[in-house]
């Protein structure tokens, strides 16, 4: 059945100068759910400057009230690319007709230029369009539903005309199911924009889009995984045809038999249609009841660890996907990554013989060339009897360079680099629950020694990553460089060439293995002992932490990852209660202590 759509409207009018306190202050939001990207062109959005500047009416902004009260968070559900065009305008982030508004208008503007947070751009528009363009009204829609379901469908029915969103993303927005959230999700980390939680503030958007023409957004296009290995295009990836392919793997792997990939499956698993009455499919019980029996977080976990898999073997080759393979180059080859995934799959996770790759330069030559083997159709729909030939024909080839599972191989050897992006990209949205430390080793050039006081700090900051409450997760990387500088001194004087990711300079371990005189393994059980035994922690906090850290290979490089979860009460360190503010560390004053013990009441 539909959702049945119960609100309160209200319309209510905001100058843009009022609009921007409300954007720096973070009450507008945007669900993440169906909102995932910046999609709007510079050129898109000087015509919006030039609309208001010539006064001319915009649509209305529909926000839904998260809370009661005029002051309460604002979800955006349509005019997100709209707010964003107004604001980056303000904030330098482009021109109109070769001019920069002026930071001087605005209070708020000012103390941002005279801090040095925002740089004024040069020429300046002048100073009466830019009081224009702050003054100018804007028309909030305002309501207030029952239950996030109602704005789910409101949102859907807004950009169900037309062709504003792809099928794939309508698909998402109408969609609350475990199969539409594993495709979220897994989208999302394939990508490299993923966020700590759905609810994210407008602002942080820009740190977490895809870059467009002109906009150096958070996620570079060319980076992404899909479009590097040239098995989409850029523009399928802006239309979400990456989820769709996503959608398509996941379906293969958790039903029997397989399914033809379509645009009528596919709506038959998210149970969507164009009609307003909706029931909820057979296809979408079944794929439902498998995700419940299999568990989501497991799902997740193999997926990505086949993923993994493809990467390295790409990695190794020091090829794209599709000349790995030996496909024709017509820029784009999701089929092929479809059925070279499920051979994985079904050997690492479905077949009664289960077998995981440990030589990865003997699975990357079986590999190579091994689209000659495949039957793989061109058109719309691809039939499930092409599909099962492939996959069968790719598991023949590859089968003999892949081991049994036995104990000497360690199942969990991929599936971290994905996590470990995962990590990164959240850490620049929530600063507060991630931090990266180079080493433990000194970084002078002579007499370079374990220091001490460095290891105690990463203890307070653990502590004060657990304080931010019980349902939170934090890490501490050890092997990433925090800055720039640290990075080249490490360059400088260990001679490792740092992975750079995001900002982040992954510097790896190995080298202060080598300063303390042992291999890696023995230095990290040392370093997770040594945290085990800390005088200055509490006995069951640093018994957990030993228990849930682990060494990971990212490109080559060891990282250290020091884990925090699940902690039920504030945690003391050397008697004083510390807490993350961003990436600070302060101490919380005595009087404050109950603030914090409230983050643990239930």
């Amino acid at each position: 059945m539909s959702v049945p759509i119960s609100v309160t409207l209200t319309v209510r009018s905001e100058s843009i100068q009022q609009a921007y306190s409300a954007y720096r202050t973070e009450l507008y939001r945007v669900n993440r759910r169906y909102q995932r990207k910046l999609v709007w062109s510079v050129e898109e959005k000087q015509r919006l400057v030039d609309s208001i500047l010539k006064a001319l009416p915009l649509p209305l902004f529909l926000v839904a009230e998260v809370s009661g009260g005029h002051d309460s968070p604002l979800e955006l559900i349509d005019g997100m690319q709209r707010m964003n065009a107004i604001f980056s305008f303000i904030e330098q982030e482009f021109d109109f007709q070769g001019k920069y508004f002026d930071l001087d208008t605005l209070a708020d503007t000012k103390a941002l230029k005279d801090s040095g947070e925002i740089e004024q751009k040069q020429p300046l528009l002048d100073r009466a369009e830019s009081v224009a363009f702050a003054n100018y009204s804007l028309a909030l829609s305002v309501f207030r539903a029952e239950n996030q379901s109602s704005v789910d469908e409101v949102f859907r029915r807004i950009n169900s005309g037309g062709r504003r969103l792809s099928r794939q993303e309508l698909r998402q927005a109408g969609t609350v199911s475990p199969l539409a959230d594993l495709v979220r999700r897994l989208a999302s980390q394939l990508r490299g924009d993923t966020s700590p939680s759905d609810s994210i503030a407008l602002r942080q958007m820009p740190q977490l889009s895809i870059s467009n023409k002109n906009l150096n957004y958070g996620v570079s296009v060319e980076n992404i995984y899909w479009v590097s290995q040239n098995i989409l295009r850029r523009e399928d990836v802006r239309q979400s045809l990456d989820e769709q392919v996503i959608l398509d793997i996941l379906i293969d792997c958790l039903i029997e038999p397989l399914e033809n990939s379509s645009t009528k499956i596919r709506d038959e698993f998210y149970s969507f249609s164009s009609s307003v009455e909706e029931e909820t499919s057979d296809s979408t019980r079944r794929i439902t009841n498998v995700i419940s029996l299999t568990g989501e977080d497991r799902i997740e976990e193999q997926f990505l660890r086949v993923y993994d898999v493809i990467r390295a073997l790409t990695d190794h080759a020091s090829k794209k996907f599709g000349a790995l393979l030996g496909v024709p180059p017509t820029g784009r080859s999701p089929r092929y990554f479809h059925a070279l995934f499920l051979a994985f799959w079904e050997m690492m996770f479905k077949d009664q013989q289960k077998r995981h790759v440990h030589d990865v330069a003997a699975t990357a030559e079986k590999v190579s060339g091994i689209s000659s083997v495949a039957s793989i159709t061109t058109g719309g729909d691809w039939e499930s009897n092409s599909k099962r030939q492939t996959i069968d024909a790719f598991k023949g080839i590859i089968a003999p360079s892949m081991e049994e599972v036995s104990d000497e191989i360690d199942p969990g050897r991929f599936g971290w680099s994905s996590h470990f992006e995962t990590l990164l990209a959240n850490a620049l949205v929530e600063q507060q629950f991630f931090d990266a430390k180079q080493g433990f080793y000194t970084l002078s050039p002579v007499g370079r020694k374990f220091d001490d006081s460095a290891f105690d700090k990463v203890a307070k900051t653990l502590t004060a990553i657990a304080n931010m409450g019980s349902n939170h997760t934090g890490y501490v990387a050890v092997g990433v460089a925090d800055n720039q500088t640290a990075s080249e001194r490490v360059q400088e004087l260990d001679g490792v060439s740092p992975v750079v990711y995001r900002g982040f300079h992954i510097v790896g371990l190995e080298r202060e293995a080598e300063l303390h005189g042992t291999d890696l393994n023995s230095y990290w059980t040392w370093l997770v002992q040594k945290l085990g035994s800390h005088p200055d922690l509490p006995e069951d906090f640093r018994k957990a932490l030993a228990r849930d850290s682990r060494i990971i290979s990212y490109k080559g490089l060891a990282v250290g990852l020091l884990k925090v979860s699940g902690v039920e009460a504030p945690v003391f360190f050397k008697g004083e209660i510390y807490e993350r503010a961003g990436s600070e560390t302060p101490k919380v004053a005595n009087n404050d202590y109950m603030r914090i013990f409230s983050r643990f009441q239930r």
